[in-house]
């Protein structure tokens, strides 16, 4: 464990600097880059009065909502695999909003360091498989997540001989960025839970995502990056817009939209700043033959593939998080603005919905097929689960969904993605952390220190990196 001897080195912004950005607090007030310890205004969004929670949560703190089932795992990772506009921003905030409540450690959103990341928890996935011990010889030895939870009061704990894991629990976000999720990162993962599960220790990985609806999809995504780019385009006086002229040519451009995202995340970026997938990213080929075979073969590895429609994502994320013991669920659907300011609505991009219907059908023939076997194969599925679990997912449908609060991830400062070379990266004063995982030190120290999200939870009061407990300024950042 990396043990810094001097705190890190980060400027702040100066009083004028902030000024200059201008950036509004969420409650509407002008940031003065200093803040008043107990000042109401400056308060944690939706924890008014509660505070921040200075310690992991432990099982005798934890209680299970009412359309939650299964027991806490002692260790555990759930991977959301978020491509665009398949409800990855939602999940960020559940992810976050359990982190900041002290029941585990999120990681996401890049790649950039991942093969640092992951030789994290392998070191810890090693020393556990070889050490066999009993759980509270492995609390020191935690990878990102949840804390260890004690057996609960008439809970019988488990058996000595049974190999013990690390206490751990991870969400994991995996975005688009350098380090495909489908090349290292999957593979890794599928080999941390073969080590496991050979070890005989228990400590589930589910990997989870989202499919859509093949025309919504492609709506969901010219709407959302791609309508404002050719309107400018278009007013600047341009015959040809390099997106085409409406949505139809934009479509041509782009065939196997989703899929490919899914297989190749950068694909993205092609479809939306230069309405094309560049001949580098049509690696996953046609629709038949290697291209699906290469989707298939990667989806094929994870535990739930549900859809990102209100109704349906609730139900995934029933599924997923009764894998891990996931303890809060509760959230604001996220709907993140379309780009450039653009306002048009479905019938606005394609007025003859049936021949958009087609067309996409005939650009995306490997999209209809994911769509086919998953996002309709999670129906089925759904439907042989029983009547207990549609109550539960009803009942979880009627629950507030914090409708006056916040988005989580607006709480916190985002940084760009800059040099990804580890030499780079600060090293964190283990001080100053408040660290989710009962002695994950390391792990905090890894993530923290490159993590493209700073949500003021990473940090103990007073320390050289925050203000007073509930005191946070989310315009002063750090240059």
């Amino acid at each position: 464990m990396r043990q810094p001897a001097i705190a890190e080195q980060r400027r702040r912004r100066t009083p004028h600097e902030i000024q200059k950005r201008n950036v509004d607090l969420w409650h509407g007030k002008e940031p003065s880059g200093y803040c008043t310890a107990g000042d109401s205004s400056l308060m944690m969004p939706w924890a008014s009065g509660e505070g921040l929670v200075t310690s992991p949560k432990r099982a005798a703190t934890f209680t299970r909502s009412n359309w939650s089932s299964g027991e806490r795992e002692r260790c555990a990772i759930i991977v959301d695999r978020h491509v665009h506009k398949n409800g990855g921003s939602t999940m960020r905030d559940i992810f976050l909003e359990n982190e900041r409540l002290g029941y585990g450690l999120y990681q996401g959103y890049t790649q950039l360091l991942w093969r640092q990341d992951f030789a994290v928890l392998q070191r810890i996935a090693e020393r556990a498989v070889a050490e066999k011990r009993s759980p509270n010889h492995f609390i020191m030895m935690e990878a990102p997540l949840l804390p260890s939870p004690q057996p609960r009061r008439g809970k019988t704990a488990p058996p000595h001989t049974r190999a013990s894991p690390p206490a751990t629990d991870a969400p994991l976000q995996a975005h688009f960025g350098f380090e495909e999720f489908a090349n290292r990162p999957l593979s890794d993962l599928v080999r941390l839970k073969q080590l496991y599960q050979a070890a005989g220790v228990r400590c589930p990985i589910a990997l989870m995502t989202r499919v859509r609806e093949p025309l919504a999809y492609y709506l969901s995504f010219y709407k959302w990056g791609v309508a404002f780019r050719i309107q400018e385009a278009l007013t600047k006086g341009e015959v040809q817009p390099q997106w085409g002229r409406n949505f139809s040519e934009w479509a041509r451009q782009v065939p196997n939209l989703q899929s490919s995202i899914m297989v190749r995340g950068m694909t993205a970026m092609g479809a939306e700043y230069s309405g094309r997938i560049h001949a580098s990213r049509r690696t996953i080929g046609p629709a038949g033959g290697r291209g699906w075979e290469e989707l298939d073969n990667m989806l094929s590895k994870f535990d739930v593939v549900g859809a990102p429609a209100s109704r349906r994502f609730d139900e995934t994320l029933l599924l997923a998080a009764d894998m891990v013991g996931l303890p809060v669920l509760a959230y604001k659907y996220n709907r993140p603005k379309a780009k450039g300011g653009f306002r048009g609505g479905k019938a606005d991009i394609c007025p003859d919905m049936e021949a958009c219907r087609a067309l996409v059908k005939e650009v995306a023939p490997r999209d209809v097929a994911m769509w086919e076997k998953y996002g309709k194969g999670f129906v089925a599925k759904l439907q042989t689960l029983g009547p207990a679990f549609e109550r539960r997912a009803e009942v979880r449908r009627t629950q507030p969904a914090w409708k006056a609060a916040p988005r989580a991830q607006t709480i916190c400062r985002y940084h760009p993605e800059t040099d990804p070379s580890p030499a780079r990266t600060p090293v964190l004063a283990g001080s100053n952390l408040r660290c989710p995982v009962e002695e994950g030190l390391e792990l905090c120290q890894q993530y923290y220190a490159h993590r493209l999200f700073e949500c003021p939870w990473q940090y103990v009061p007073n320390s050289s990196l925050t203000d007073p407990l509930g005191c946070w300024r989310p315009s002063s950042g750090f240059l």
